[in-house]
Parts: structure tokens; C-alpha cells; sequence
């Protein structure tokens, strides 16, 4: 048995109502474990409409291992937080998050493999995700109701946190891009503004402005394909690097964007955490070249500023 539970004093309710209420289970995952016989009530089957009171004991059965088919691979992972319901990993940029016949290995594969040597017999699921050039955060539920509960809890209230090195130097320090992402890319693989698509909003604050470039800290409110790469370019300031929305740079290899911090309640323990991620060595050695001769004051960058 994977789980057992004696019910609380004064407890006096179903036992679809106890599953959904005090064991926090969506209800697809409800009529789930119990159409699959998983839920034992005083060591006989339970149904959702049986009566639970105090003292009697819920056993959760062990379900049958799921298989995700990514084939494991060891490599190494910067774990940046664990603990048994999460695992949230510093992704280095050039490595795709899903594996592909393009790039081949993947995060997940390597995410396979630590769940493999660690006996986690679960799907690799991704909360949220990068693109391969991206760098950064990437948190990793352990489980399906982990997986479930972020997105019940934790979802509305979400900080994602990105630095970003663009061209131009942008015409306010704080601004916000409100410009609806296209659904699917067109045949040169990108998405677009339209107002047929997806709502998208991008908020970014300017943190350093140098002769024609700029750092800036930015928090997305959506999480659509691309899409600090797209409302960046869409007021003409593309990131640095970017070779399908931007301009290739010998300065760096690829698009200049990293998900440095993340602010979430845990869904279980019901703990704010914040992860936070340094900025990589490429962005910094990008950031050096680009300073040359001094950084700009904000006052100064009135006269060097992009319209937009």
C-alpha cells in the first residue's frame, strides 16, 4: 500500500467529498482512483458516495507505474531545489527541453535518468519551459497531483523573472507590452502579432543602458511560445542574438535571454519559495563587450532612445 490514513475527530462526509476537500485531488483524479478501485475504505473497495467517520482508515493503493517512453541519460543537472514533491533545475542553454529527431537528447532524457536512479516511477513533466538557446529555471512536479495543484494554487499568483540583453535602448525605463501571440508559427517557424491569437503581456524595467544596448528585467504575465522574443522585436528591440526574430552576433551564440528567478507558493506545503538563478558566463562576457566605454544614467539616454 502506498498510502494510509486514519480519518480525523469530527469528520463526517463522503468520500468524494474527503478526496477533493481535505486530500486537495482535482476531480478527474478522484473518480479516477476510485473507478480504478484504488481508494480502500476500513480495507474494503470505497466509493464516492460511501460515508467516512472518525477513526476509520483510508488506504490509497499503489497505482501502476507510468511510462513516458523518454529513454534515460545521464548528464549533469545543476538542481537548484528539491524535496519530494518538486525538483527545479538550472537548464544550460543548447539543449532542447523534449527530445526530437533534430536535436536529439534532451532535458527530459537526463530528468529520466535522475528520476530512474532515484526510484521516482513517474512521467517527466515540465510546469514550465524554455527554449533550447534559453537558459534558466525549470521546475519539474514528481508527480500528477503536485503537477495539478500548481496549476490550482500556484499558477495565479506565479512570478517568472527574466534578464534580457536587447538593441536600442528603450524610450521609457518601465513599460509593458500588451500584444496578442499567434497559436501557430508560420513557415519559416515563427509565431506573430495578431489579434486572431493568444493574449500575451510582458512587462520590462530597464536595468542597465549601454551605448546602442540595453539589460532589462522583465516579468511575462503569459507564458506563449516565444514570447519575449516576439514583443521585444515588435517594438524594435530585438534580443541580442536572436536569429529567428533578431540579428546574429559573433558576440554571443545564441539569443541572450536567461529565467533567473521564480517566485511560487508551494502547492503542498504551502510556502512561498523564491529560486533564483545567476546570470551565465556568455551573457556576462556579452554584457562586458557591450559596455565598452561607460554605462548611460537614465538621463542620459533621452537623446539615444528608439521610438516605438
Amino acid at each position: 500500500m502506498d498510502k494510509q490514513i486514519k480519518v480525523p475527530d469530527g469528520l463526517n462526509k463522503t468520500m468524494i467529498a474527503f478526496l477533493k476537500e481535505n486530500m486537495n485531488f482535482s476531480g478527474r483524479k478522484t473518480k479516477r482512483l476510485l473507478k480504478d478501485g484504488l481508494v480502500l475504505l476500513n480495507n474494503k473497495k470505497a466509493y464516492g458516495d460511501s460515508k467516512i467517520k472518525d477513526g476509520d482508515i483510508i488506504c490509497f493503493l499503489k497505482q501502476k507505474a507510468k511510462s513516458d517512453y523518454i529513454f534515460p541519460q545521464k548528464m549533469p543537472l545543476s538542481i537548484l531545489f528539491e524535496d519530494e514533491y518538486l525538483l527545479i533545475i538550472d537548464k544550460a542553454p543548447f539543449i532542447s527541453m523534449l527530445p526530437s529527431k533534430v536535436y536529439g537528447c534532451s532535458l527530459a532524457n537526463g530528468i529520466r535518468y535522475y528520476f530512474d536512479q532515484n526510484n521516482i516511477k513517474e512521467p517527466v513533466r515540465f510546469y514550465n519551459r524554455l527554449d533550447m538557446n534559453t537558459s534558466g529555471i525549470v521546475m519539474i512536479p514528481k508527480d500528477g497531483q503536485t503537477h495539478s495543484l500548481l496549476e490550482r494554487y500556484s499558477s495565479k499568483t506565479i512570478i517568472k523573472k527574466y534578464q534580457v540583453v536587447v538593441s536600442g535602448i528603450p524610450r521609457v525605463k518601465n513599460g509593458i507590452i500588451n500584444k496578442p501571440i499567434s497559436v501557430d508559427a508560420d513557415e519559416r517557424g515563427e509565431r506573430y502579432i495578431t489579434n486572431k491569437g493568444k493574449d500575451a503581456i510582458t512587462k520590462y524595467t530597464l536595468i542597465e543602458a549601454f551605448p546602442n544596448s540595453s539589460l532589462l528585467d522583465i516579468q511575462i504575465e503569459t507564458g506563449r511560445t516565444h514570447q519575449i522574443r516576439i514583443h521585444m522585436n515588435s517594438i524594435g528591440h530585438s534580443v541580442i542574438g536572436d536569429i529567428l526574430y533578431g540579428v546574429k552576433t559573433q558576440l554571443i551564440k545564441r539569443q541572450a535571454l536567461h529565467a533567473y528567478r521564480l517566485v511560487f507558493l508551494h502547492p503542498i506545503k504551502k510556502q512561498s519559495l523564491t529560486i533564483e538563478s545567476p546570470l551565465p558566463e556568455d551573457m556576462k562576457e556579452l554584457i562586458s563587450a557591450l559596455k565598452k566605454k561607460h554605462i548611460l544614467s537614465f538621463d542620459e539616454i533621452r537623446d539615444k532612445s528608439k521610438g516605438y
